[in-house]
């Protein structure tokens, strides 16, 4: 009897993989001492609940709470900095000096002029509050004084009208305090200040300093030899002699710049006109390029036998063939046709009417108002209304020249499949102004680690309180006599880099006071943190994506970013920009922030030739009056054509010698349908920056001037 033999078919089934059996000697000696895990290493999360979660936050916010009190106690106390009172009255009836002696009571306690004697500035010191303040004072009228000391103000008192609170001057006042943000208890002193830093002198630019001295304090709460009396007039005596004694017995140097660690003035890099040279190709590799051009243009189609190469051209690559009357039609290439003109003629079968005349006697006060009108500046700003009222119907569409060749006028657009997907490199093509300024390889980073720095480090020189004497070098002699005068002088530390020159983008967003045009790469005046300066931005939209297209106007309903060269600044900081009318006034156009410091912040301007289409065939149509010469089409060819009413297409070839060319899109067109390309260029601000500012004119001179009484001038 045979025995049963497995077919071919027969599973097979893996093998068991036992392997050999480890003993407890065996694992601890793979173990190599390690221990078993007893507790979780992590911190487990405890979850909260609703109640514990809200008297959670109610703790936090009393801790919060209570530093702020703490440091509003120490504010103006005897080993903190006076109290900074800043004084502005909001309407024109209101006696600055009057309500400055209202605030010097006798009872409260020693009143401390200025060397000058002026009553408008003075220190109040009350030993029996153990505070002291400093009383300054600034007329809404003088724009730069008020917003200067606003920066570094504590407190600042508003005087009112009794009946009408206040006027347009005060109001205009309020306005750009309210952009630039009041003061609060902690932008106080700042941070330490150290020697080797820059100083920035608001108005006049950027010092080195020498030396810091450590004066005694000029205004103690219990001054030595000072008691007090029972007269009260004595009680508000001038103690300056004995303060200058003490300040003198006191003085010590603080700290002294060293060379090796202070900071340059460099604003700009000095660029180097080899760098970057590259060499220019051979007529060689220029014909390669030409011949491989040729190769790749040619196309292949499939088409009945017996069609020209004419006929060919109108196949659809698809295969597809347009109906109607397009086989027939011959297009003859003399035939030309200009453009429609509309005349409008009146009717000379209306009858005349008789009109009566009469003389009318021109007003005294027409004439005077005629005077003060500058007509080439109302034509000026009558053209740009025009420009801004055509921006708005046809955003970014420009006619194509005719005596200029279009590929010569557009040579530097580029057609882009997608604005918001094609590639665009960021370092190609950069003007020669890019080789003077700074870039950070991570802005975001440099800045959380200068102010980290800032915080946390423990830097030498003069702390946050105490009074010092800056010895500053070349500092110009007109700022003396300026500080002579009564103008106020305020200085700022710099943070490391910010004396160097890079591109700022600026969110800013339309006044409503303002109804103005205001086109891009105007003159404007800064006010971006502690800096003022002149500069003329480009406008751009504010987007998230890579590339952001160009505004010619600052417009009204929505936010843009301005780009200039300026100084670098940390934000946050906050932004005001003015324009300086022909009288010297400035006037409030727009506000916002700094968003970052980015010369890799790509602003694109676009500009839209338009065409109309002139024979339609289903999905081919005829296109003039967007090219007006042969080799315009064969240029712009691979560009993709779009139709207002969302249409798509291409060009396939010009017709005759006057700009004529075949398009085909995606759909039949309309014949009121207009075709339209789109192309695009990077553009980059203007190096305009200029750090003088002209004071401007005050606003209560500036209405009495342009406001004439009826009784004429008293």
């Amino acid at each position: 009897m045979a025995a049963h033999r497995p077919g071919p078919l027969k599973q097979q089934n893996k093998a068991h993989k036992g392997g050999r059996h480890r003993g407890r000697g065996s694992a601890q000696r793979d173990g190599k001492g390690r221990l078993a895990l007893k507790t979780l290493s992590k911190k487990v999360r405890k979850e909260l609940s609703r109640v514990d979660q809200r008297h959670r936050a109610s703790q936090l916010r009393k801790q919060k709470k209570e530093a702020v009190l703490a440091e509003k106690r120490q504010l103006g106390g005897k080993d903190g900095p006076p109290h900074q009172v800043l004084v502005v009255p909001l309407h024109s009836r209101i006696s600055l000096p009057e309500a400055m002696q209202l605030l010097q009571d006798r009872d409260t306690g020693t009143v401390h002029l200025n060397e000058l004697g002026n009553t408008q500035n003075f220190m109040l010191l009350c030993p029996r509050l153990k505070h002291r303040w400093f009383f300054t004072s600034a007329r809404p009228g003088d724009l730069h004084v008020v917003l200067d000391m606003a920066k570094v103000a504590d407190t600042i008192l508003f005087l009112l009208d009794p009946l009408e609170g206040w006027d347009s001057t005060g109001d205009y006042c309020l306005s750009c305090l309210f952009a630039q943000g009041l003061p609060t208890y902690s932008y106080v002193r700042g941070q330490t200040l150290n020697v080797n830093r820059l100083l920035h002198i608001v108005g006049y630019g950027d010092f080195q300093m020498k030396q810091i001295d450590a004066p005694g304090d000029p205004f103690p709460l219990n001054p030595r030899g000072i008691k007090p009396q029972k007269d009260p007039d004595m009680a508000m005596e001038i103690c300056a002699t004995d303060a200058v004694d003490d300040m003198e017995e006191g003085l010590k140097v603080l700290m002294k710049a060293d060379p090796g660690r202070q900071e340059s003035l460099q604003a700009e890099v000095i660029p180097d006109p080899m760098e970057g040279e590259q060499t220019w190709p051979t007529e060689e590799e220029l014909s390669e390029a030409k011949d491989f051009l040729k190769e790749s243009s040619k196309v292949v189609k499939k088409v009945p036998k017996g069609t020209s190469s004419y006929q060919a051209e109108w196949i659809l690559d698809g295969g597809s063939q347009s109906g109607g009357e397009g086989d027939e039609y011959e297009y003859d290439d003399m035939e030309h046709e200009d453009f429609m003109e509309e005349e409008s003629q009146d009717e000379s079968s209306e009858e005349e009417e008789e009109y009566e005349t009469m003389t009318i006697g021109e007003s005294v006060h027409d004439d005077l108002y005629d005077k003060k009108v500058d007509e080439e500046a109302e034509a000026k700003m009558l053209e740009k209304y025009k420009q801004e009222r055509l921006e708005e119907m046809f955003p970014d569409e420009v006619d194509t020249p005719r005596d200029v060749a279009a590929r010569i006028r557009f040579q530097k657009y580029r057609g882009l499949k997608s604005f918001r997907t094609s590639p665009w490199d960021p370092k190609e093509n950069l003007p020669q102004d890019y080789a003077r300024i700074f870039q950070f390889q991570n802005f975001t980073n440099t800045r959380k680690s200068i102010f980290k720095e800032v915080e946390e480090k423990e830097v030498e020189g003069a702390e946050v309180g105490w009074y010092v004497t800056l010895h500053v070098s070349e500092v110009p002699v007109s700022v003396v006599e300026c500080f002579r005068q009564g103008t106020p002088l305020i200085a700022f530390s710099l943070l490391p880099h910010e004396q160097k020159m890079s591109v700022l983008n600026m969110v800013v967003r339309r006044d409503p006071g303002n109804t103005e045009p205001v086109k891009a790469k105007e003159e404007l005046i800064f006010h971006c943190g502690f800096r003022r300066f002149r500069a003329s931005p480009l406008f751009s939209q504010h987007t998230a994506a890579d590339k952001h297209k160009l505004q010619r106007f600052l417009t009204a309903d929505m936010a843009l970013v301005a780009t200039v060269y300026a100084p670098i600044t940390f934000p946050p900081a906050s932004v005001l920009l003015f324009k300086q009318k022909s009288n010297g006034m400035h006037s409030l156009i727009a506000t916002g922030h700094l968003m970052s410091v980015d010369p890799d912040r790509m602003v694109i301007k676009r500009v839209v030739l338009s065409g109309h289409p002139f024979k339609i065939f289903t999905k081919m149509a005829v296109v003039r009056y967007m090219f007006f010469n042969r080799e315009d089409v064969l240029w712009f060819k691979p560009v993709e054509l779009r139709t207002k009413w969302g249409r798509r297409g291409h060009i396939k070839e010009p017709l005759g010698t006057h700009g004529h060319m075949k398009c085909s899109f995606d759909g039949k067109l309309k014949s009121q349908d207009t075709v339209l390309m789109n192309l695009y260029k990077r553009v980059f601000p203007k190096w305009t920056y200029d750090p003088y500012v002209p004071e401007p004119v005050p606003w209560l001179k500036s209405e009495i001037s342009s406001t004439v009484p009826q009784g004429g001038m008293e």
